[in-house]
């Protein structure tokens, strides 16, 4: 959903980055790294421990997992927002 729309961000927000991640093959192959979303997000943090926010979308246990992850990492539950499916 809104692939186009978070995708034109990237050319109107300064430092915005949208990098879809499936678990799974996507029918469309939007997705630009497949794999567990975990590992990633944890990847991207480590190499410059940015600021970030964190969007998430997805079943429950999923969710839950990502954020104790992320508070783990050492950031805020505001630097999260969610979206569960189940």
């Amino acid at each position: 959903m809104y692939h186009d729309e978070l995708k034109e961000l990237e050319n109107e927000v300064d430092n915005y980055y949208y990098l879809p991640t499936f678990s799974r093959e996507a029918e469309d192959n939007r997705a630009i790294r497949k794999g567990y979303v975990h590992s990633v997000y944890e990847e991207i943090v480590s190499n410059n421990d940015p600021v970030a926010y964190f969007y998430l979308c997805g079943w429950k246990n999923m969710i839950d997992e990502a954020k104790e992850r992320i508070l783990g990492l050492g950031y805020d539950k505001k630097d999260i927002h969610l979206e569960l499916y189940g």
